[in-house]
């Protein structure tokens, strides 16, 4: 056999299979297997004052937060900053009541009443694509007159926004 048909065979054989390979990660990546939002899941993590209950990033970027007051008292919020992709998210108002339809603004905190606030991050994301975004409630307390931190992290996949928001 002489050295140039080796040769040739080799690169034909290991070519085949270096094609295969391709074609088979090409549809795994059109099944959308290797989209990590797809695995990821909602959780959180910290939050000891201020859990949220439920929470949302939609792909017109906007972070919707649904919470409680677990610090036992009543509290004002003073701010909720929000960190996504290494840009702050736009603070307005907590607001208390129906979401989305509601506009009274809550200024005081009390224990066991459901809030919720929108924080524009100002960056649309693709529906599906994984996050992580750090958020910090800033609180006071009337009484001491304390300023205080709850912070936390949201994990999850990016969603269609609301129609109704």
């Amino acid at each position: 056999m002489k050295k140039g048909q080796a040769a040739l065979e080799y690169l034909l054989t290991y070519g085949w299979a270096i094609l295969i390979i391709i074609i088979v990660g090409a549809s795994l990546y059109s099944l959308g297997v290797f989209s990590p939002g797809q695995w990821t899941g909602r959780r959180q993590t910290g939050f000891v004052q201020f859990r949220p209950n439920d929470f949302k990033l939609d792909d017109d970027g906007d972070l919707i937060i649904v919470f409680n007051n677990q610090v036992g008292k009543r509290v004002e919020i003073q701010s909720i900053n929000a960190t996504y992709r290494g840009s702050p998210c736009d603070f307005d108002a907590v607001y208390s009541g129906e979401i989305y339809t509601s506009t009274t603004e809550a200024l005081d905190i009390a224990p066991g009443i459901q809030y919720w606030t929108i924080l524009d991050c100002a960056t649309s994301a693709d529906i599906g694509a994984s996050y992580t975004i750090d958020v910090n409630f800033h609180y006071l307390d009337p009484e001491s007159g304390l300023s205080h931190i709850d912070s936390g992290t949201l994990f999850g996949a990016v969603e269609e926004a609301d129609a109704n928001k």
